[in-house]
């Protein structure tokens, strides 16, 4: 069979499952063919193609599926050059691909390739199954034994990536702590680092730790602390570090001695702090009595915070260490960080900290303490702050609020009192345009409105506000407030200049002005068209819109409607169009647009979206609809209809 027809018959066969996220089907069953050609050349050809584009066949089958790649990346290990044999075996273990071992294997034995980046990613690949294939675990472990020392220390990480089971993790550990004493310090580093990514030995029980003190013969069976313990004293800086840090990861009792001294003699900043971190993770008094004795005379090396930060990270803080640091409250040079290592040590604190208030502190040393103490016990509920705003008749105050660092929330909350002077106040503001800053609440004012507020025979403000709504020098968000102002409803018919208004902005080049106009747009034409846009704000907005403001809807665009509820990639639209469909029925109503502040953006929302439950009437059931928001100045805002029967929630997943 040739190798198109395995492709085609492998779509085949996988076309109806569905793809893994991120990756792409191909479109006709040659495109894998004509993709791969570099890859399966003649030696007659080999002159022809390149290595570069064997490598660059090689990376785009990164956006396939690995049941349409598999034979590909197997057939490229045996390739005569030694990239594409790297990129292949990378991608191999990049998709966890079993099938390449066998081919791996092959390139680890044949040993004489130049490149020992080839053998590298050939044991990396041969480790994938070396927890259940004891010969590839042998060969992972052998490679701890090879003369290139970079390839020792890439087996000594490679073997702490894998899932050992508890027969195997003995011979392992056993065989990384032999590696702490090779020659080469990559290898010593790499090994101190595997064997704390392993973790202690699963028998804990026969370790004494501050959780289980009453085991009164305790048996030390790991070796692997004791080891360490020497490393404190490599030549290599590096290697101490890591010793360290490992140790503190073990948390073995016995390598406090050890950490002791090496603190006690100096060392490195660097590699002293990561010793006095580790000491601070081990279990015991001694260390309890060593931190706070370094808190007061720091060795070379450390500083008061660095100690203090071990202090604080103490897993089980015993009464001793939280009464020494309350004890050197008074010491001006060591306040500030003992108040960070109780802060560190959190409630339990407390208790030790509202006795010595109640023995009596000093003033501003009692203020300090009573802090420390609110900050431990913080109120279950945050504080709410409602903004006092003027009277409706107080135009001066205003037009301060509207000036001031809270200007678009007074211009909502001056948009909801609605006094009568708002429109021509408006229009005032907007001739005398100083700007975006001193427009951008007015605007948000004037588009807050259910009912047009401008004078209708105000035609000068009316071709101002459709010039700033077409102006493409303006931000988004303010050519949204400018367009939303100038449609807002009044009786009669829409004006030309509103209608040719929310027609230019149907046909912007920006989405999120698109999305404005299919929030105002009551031409059936302009819809159907936003319904088809190539962005999903224009067409989740355009879908709410019909949700919100049923009416009636030729027949292309009721099936536009159902074609997006029933299979638009977006899930905005999706369940925007849902919604619409279900009130495609429902008799035309008259729509009030709302204008809504939903905050800051989080880190887990997005700026150009909001996720909310929306009810089309109080007794209907809701639905969790995805929306577009309009950014302004850091905040986010809904301009839409029916905006007031949404209520922002939880992203969706």
């Amino acid at each position: 069979m040739t190798r198109a027809a395995l492709v085609a018959l492998t779509l085949g066969s996988l076309l109806a499952a569905p793809a893994h996220a991120g990756e792409r089907w191909p479109l006709w069953p040659s495109e894998l063919t004509r993709l791969t050609e570099p890859l399966f050349t003649s030696a007659d050809d080999a002159i022809v193609v390149t290595e570069t584009s064997k490598l660059h066949s090689l990376r785009a089958l990164e956006r396939y599926p690995t049941e349409l790649v598999a034979d590909t990346l197997v057939a490229a290990l045996a390739d005569r050059a030694v990239a594409v044999r790297r990129e292949a075996l990378q991608a191999c273990l990049d998709r966890s691909l079993l099938r390449c071992i066998p081919a791996a294997v092959t390139q680890w034995q044949a040993g004489t390739t130049p490149d020992a980046s080839v053998r590298i990613a050939a044991m990396r690949v041969i480790a994938l199954d070396a927890a259940t294939t004891p010969t590839h675990a042998d060969i992972v472990l052998s490679a701890l034994r090879d003369p290139d020392e970079s390839l020792r220390a890439e087996a000594a990480h490679t073997l702490a990536r894998v899932a050992w089971p508890s027969g195997q993790a003995t011979r392992v550990r056993t065989a990384l702590i032999g590696k702490l004493a090779d020659s080469a310090p990559p290898v010593r580093r790499a090994a101190a680092r595997a064997i704390g990514l392993l973790g202690p030995v699963a028998d804990s029980a026969s370790t004494p730790t501050s959780t289980n003190p009453t085991n009164p013969a305790p048996r030390f069976t790991d070796p692997a602390p004791l080891a360490l313990a020497r490393l404190l004293t490599d030549p290599d800086p590096q290697v101490r570090q890591d010793a360290a840090e490992t140790l503190g990861a073990l948390a073995d009792p016995r390598a406090a001695p050890p950490l002791i001294r090496a603190l006690d003699t100096g060392d490195e900043a660097y590699v002293s702090r990561a010793m006095v971190i580790a000491l601070g993770l081990l279990p015991g008094p001694d260390v309890d009595a060593a931190l706070l004795r370094m808190l007061d005379a720091p060795p070379r090396g450390l500083t008061y915070r660095v100690i203090a930060e071990a202090l604080g990270r103490r897993p089980a803080a015993s009464p001793a260490v939280i009464d020494g640091l309350v004890a050197r409250l008074r010491e001006d040079t060591l306040q500030p960080y003992v108040f960070e290592s109780l802060l560190l040590l959190g409630e339990a604190a407390g208790p030790a900290l509202r006795a010595a208030r109640d023995r009596g502190l000093e003033p501003p040393l009692d203020l300090a303490v009573r802090r420390l103490l609110a900050a431990l016990d913080p109120p279950s509920t945050a504080a709410t702050i409602t903004p006092t705003w003027p009277g409706a008749d107080d135009r001066d105050a205003w037009h301060l609020r509207l000036a001031g660092p809270d200007a678009l929330p007074a211009a909502a909350a001056l948009a909801a009192l609605a006094p009568a002077w708002l429109g021509p106040a408006a229009a005032r503001a907007l001739a005398r345009d100083h700007g975006p800053h001193a427009r951008r609440p007015w605007l948000l004012a004037l588009a807050a409105q259910p009912r047009a507020v401008l004078p209708a025979d105000d035609s000068v403000s009316h071709a101002h506000l459709a010039a700033l709504a077409g102006d493409p020098s303006l931000a988004a968000g303010d050519r949204c407030l400018a367009l939303a102002a100038l449609a807002r409803p009044r009786p009669g018919k829409p004006s030309a200049t509103v209608t040719a208004a929310i027609s230019r902005a149907a046909a912007d080049h920006s989405p999120d002005v698109r999305a404005c106009a299919a929030a105002e747009t009551r031409d059936p034409a302009d819809l159907d068209g936003l319904l088809r846009d190539e962005s999903p704000r224009v067409r989740a907005t355009a879908a709410f819109v019909l949700a919100a403001c049923p009416r009636p809807l030729p027949a292309s665009t009721q099936s536009r409607i159902a074609a997006l509820a029933a299979r638009d990639p977006h899930p905005g639209v999706l369940r925007s169009a849902q919604a619409a469909l279900t009130h495609l029925g429902d008799r035309e109503t008259t729509c009030a647009w709302h204008l809504r502040e939903v905050g800051e953006p989080t880190r887990n929302t997005s700026l150009g979206w909001i996720d909310a439950t929306w009810r089309p009437a109080p007794d209907a059931p809701a639905q969790q609809l995805r929306l577009p928001v309009v950014p302004l100045a850091g905040t986010r805002w809904l301009l839409l209809p029916g905006a007031d029967r949404l209520t922002p929630t939880r992203p969706l997943q």
